[in-house]
């Protein structure tokens, strides 16, 4: 959020946007590098709960096509364990595809995407493919039917000119460049914002979330210091008890 105004990167503004089948095909296009079916339905801010008792998940926008689904997360903190993370989202919305006595061929292709606003796994390039290989033999064709993404957007440079680059590039400054499609996101962007009841409700309920996680990270930084602080006066007992 930028002078009270929500962003393309901030999850309301991308949840809204998504439901927009025209901006959602474009986007999904633009990272898989590939068209996609056409779309049936697309459900944002949307809980996933395998069982009662499992943990659930909320996917910022859920996509269905006619051959295809697809998950698109906006990451705008770094959280760990993405990969996990990653794991278990795939594993819930596989749950959720097949159903009871359906062949497992009947899973259809998957593909989760996360546009990070930050470097998610350290390694300093834009984008990360991940993919199930086997080790011994690399060219072996698995056929498991799932490809995970995780863009950073950071390192948008990185990328070579075109509109994979353009579009990150947009997502880290705001600056639509002269693209196409993130001018696009830009008028959609605006337009919503003037939309004042709805932007208000969403600017509160972001500013609630973000002190939650700043309270968060104080109560984890206490608790670590804490932990040292026990660690050295116990260092310290060991040490006259010699």
């Amino acid at each position: 959020m930028k002078d009270g105004m929500l962003e393309f990167s901030d999850w309301p503004m991308f949840d809204r946007l998504m439901e927009d089948e025209a901006l959602c095909r474009e986007l999904i296009e633009i990272i898989l590098d590939e068209p996609i079916s056409d779309i049936e339905y697309i459900a944002t801010e949307d809980d996933v709960r395998p069982t009662l008792t499992n943990h659930g998940v909320r996917l910022d926008a859920f996509v269905k096509t006619k051959g295809e689904i697809c998950d698109i997360e906006m990451q705008t903190t770094k959280r760990g364990a993405l990969g996990k993370r990653m794991r278990y989202y795939q594993g819930a919305l596989d749950t959720q595809t097949l159903h009871k006595g359906e062949n497992y061929k009947k899973l259809p292709p998957c593909y989760i995407i996360f546009i990070c606003m930050h470097d998610p796994f350290g390694e300093g390039i834009p984008v990360y493919t991940l993919d199930v290989e086997c080790r011994e033999e690399p060219g072996t064709r698995v056929g498991h039917g799932f490809i995970w993404k995780a863009l950073s957007a950071p390192a948008w440079e990185k990328l070579p000119e075109g509109r994979l680059r353009n579009l990150l590039h947009y997502v880290w400054t705001g600056d639509v460049g002269g693209d196409s499609f993130a001018g696009r996101l830009a008028v959609a962007v605006d337009n919503a914002n003037e939309d004042e009841e709805w932007a208000m409700e969403k600017r509160a309920l972001l500013t609630f979330e973000e002190d939650l996680e700043i309270q968060k990270q104080i109560a984890i930084e206490e608790s670590q210091e804490l932990g040292r602080e026990i660690g050295l006066a116990e260092g310290r007992a060991e040490g006259l008890a010699e």
